[in-house]
């Protein structure tokens, strides 16, 4: 009897396509083998582009070197007269630069910079600044200055002069009228007098001892015949002042100095600040005092040199401090510290009260995640960020009808297992720049991207290395940063040709290369446990153009660590830019790069692209894989 012949399947193995594309940002959170398609599991110097895809950060520049290289406290810049100055706090000193032949826009084009010391012995730590009033004020910890643009001036020298007492009598009293100035010891009385008193005591019954005391009677200053006790703060002025011809007129002013200890401390040793209103910006909020850590305090009205000594608040308790200010939907808030005890966001309101004055109800607000870094606080669009131990988080409003709901939400979930490890979170600094929320340390930064839409996790997230960034600041679109061996830097994006297009020496860091890697997923293509074998045909990336841009290809499955399979360029023709060694006609600002390379029985591929070459830039559109599925993977002996 014949036996039946099995005859073998001439079946085509199943097959697949995977593409790639539609890319975002970084997720750090979820293993490399379950992430979203899009997100990369490992990404390093890149950011979206203006479609979102990724492609290579701008590198950075020194603008100038200061010779001994002491530490960069704060930069800001400054517009006077169509010249733009860089004010800077380096170690003990504040520095004006100025560049020759500069204007509002050209600040750092390579000209010759001089340097011009405004102060010296001021605090060496990192300091903070604000524009009021057309002017710049900086905290640093142990002084309060003021710039107007020529000079810089300690604020209690220049600080208001109250008038704390109105209409007194020759021997006393009148009525009280303006507080304590915290910043000054001098303080103003005005007297009726009465034609034949010689003898006027001040409100304090006390003068300090060596001061200057000074008259002035309708206006004009007596400058002899005037005497003081400073025991009793009995002001002498011989000849008696004349009667006023109108009864009851205050003709007589004296100014007389009375210091409280460590008053003007309380304002000086502030490094937090902030500005609010009603409807507007015009009082100067302060606060970060170590000795006072849960106080506040507020100027008078568009003055920022007024600081009186009733308009102060206690946040919470002082066992936990003060860390910075947000904005949020018309009110003030105040971030403390992380703790478990008690209120971390407190909200402030901006009201009028009965008799007309200004005032700023405080009431709790949420708990459970407080601030760390007072320099990591910003608003991207209309969201206010701050840095807290367990990441990123911005307050947020819903509207239930007829309830509203306050709560905290976590804007960097997918970046939060690198972050929240870093060393010295408080000294993180940050800044907005072109829809980016920047976050700088320990020589990395945290890139949130307002211009994609958030999602449950929040942002999508990019990371960068080689950011050496003690402070930052923005002007316009420059993003500037200071280093702790006395570099004051800023970001290339001004490095254009005559069409507006980006020169490849914008991609160096100083002059360095910027290394670069992005990652695909670890993808199984939906069959984990099935073999597959990668085609020769059918694989590629598509890469966006730049006058010259290169990568290295790297394959990895679960049995390596990757294996380079090319190193392809992606140029585009520049006339303005040649380089014969690598010349090109092509004008397309897409490339697609093909590579054959078989891959036989893995479970997971994954595709890696780095680069480190000097001066290129480099951008992914998409990538694709052609693979056949197999047989299922067998169990393997230990």
């Amino acid at each position: 009897m014949l036996k039946p012949i099995s005859m073998p399947s001439f079946t085509q193995p199943a097959q697949g396509y995977k593409v790639y594309q539609k890319f975002r940002g970084v997720d750090f959170l979820t293993d490399e083998t379950q992430i979203d398609d899009s997100r990369s599991p490992w990404a390093v110097n890149l950011i979206s582009d203006a479609g979102g895809y990724p492609e290579k950060r701008l590198g950075w520049r020194t603008l100038y070197q200061l010779q001994d290289k002491a530490r960069i406290n704060g930069i800001w810049s400054f517009v006077i007269d169509g010249e733009k100055q860089m004010i800077v706090h380096s170690g003990d000193r504040l520095l004006k630069l100025r560049q020759e032949g500069s204007s509002s826009t050209s600040w750092g084009d390579g000209s010759a910079i001089t340097v011009v010391v405004l102060k010296t012995g001021l605090n060496d730590d990192k300091s903070t600044g604000f524009y009021f009033n057309g002017d710049l004020w900086i905290l640093t910890g142990k002084e309060y200055l003021h710039y107007d643009g020529n000079t810089a001036a300690y604020v209690e020298d220049e600080a208001y002069i109250p008038t704390t007492t109105i209409g007194a009598k020759p021997t006393g009293g009148g009525t009280s009228y303006e507080s304590v100035n915290l910043l000054s010891k001098r303080r103003k009385n005005t007297f009726i007098p009465d034609g034949s008193a010689t003898q006027f005591t001040v409100d304090t019954r006390k003068i300090d001892e060596g001061s200057t005391v000074k008259v002035w009677n309708n206006g004009s200053e007596i400058t002899s015949g005037v005497s003081f006790n400073p025991q009793t703060g009995v002001v002498t002025v011989s000849p008696a002042p004349p009667k006023p011809a109108a009864s009851g007129t205050a003709t007589l002013t004296i100014q007389f100095d009375k210091t409280t200890q460590n008053a003007a401390d309380k304002i000086k040793k502030c490094k937090i600040f902030t500005t609010f209103g009603i409807n507007n910006s015009t009082r100067v909020f302060l606060s970060g005092n170590p000795d006072n850590p849960a106080t506040e305090w507020y100027s008078g009205l568009k003055d920022a040199t007024y600081f009186p000594d009733n308009q102060s608040i206690e946040v919470g308790t002082s066992d936990f401090k003060i860390v910075g200010y947000a904005k949020y939907q018309g009110e003030l808030l105040v971030l403390k510290e992380d703790n478990r005890q008690e209120i971390t966001i407190w909200n402030h309101t901006a009201e009028t009260s009965e008799n007309g004055t200004s005032i700023f109800p405080l009431k709790e607000g949420l708990n459970g995640i407080g601030a760390v870094g007072s320099y990591a606080i910003q608003t991207l669009l209309d969201d206010p960020l701050f840095l807290s131990p367990r990441g990123v988080f911005a307050p947020v409003t819903s509207y239930t009808y007829p309830n509203i709901q306050r709560s905290l939400k976590c804007r960097s979930e997918r970046i939060n297992p690198y972050l929240t490890k870093e060393k010295n979170l408080e000294n993180a600094v940050s800044a907005v720049w072109q829809g980016y929320y920047i976050l700088a340390i320990n020589n990395h930064a945290y890139v949130a991207d307002s211009n994609q839409d958030k999602s449950d996790g929040g942002y999508e997230w990019y990371y960068w290395d080689n950011i050496p960034a003690r402070c930052m600041s923005t002007e316009d679109d420059i993003l500037y940063f200071g280093t702790d061996d006395g570099r004051i830097c800023r970001f290339n994006n001004d490095m254009v040709d005559i069409y507006g297009d980006r020169i490849m020496t914008a991609y160096s860091d100083d002059g360095q290369p910027i290394q670069w890697e992005w990652r695909s997923k670890l993808d199984s293509f939906g069959y984990p446990t099935r073999y597959k074998t990668l085609h020769k045909r059918g694989n590629g990336i598509q890469l966006k153009a730049f006058t010259r841009s290169s990568c290295e290809i790297w394959l990895r499955t679960e049995k390596d660590y990757g294996v380079k399979i090319d190193t392809p360029t992606a140029d585009i023709f520049n006339f303005l830019d040649i380089d014969f060694n690598r010349f090109t006609f092509s004008g397309l600002d897409v490339q697609e790069i093909l590579f054959k390379k078989k891959i036989k029985k893995f479970l997971f591929i994954q595709i890696q692209l780095k680069g480190k070459e000097l001066n290129e830039g480099f951008g992914i559109y998409s990538a694709a894989l052609h693979y056949n599925i197999g047989g299922y993977a067998k169990r393997k002996r230990l």
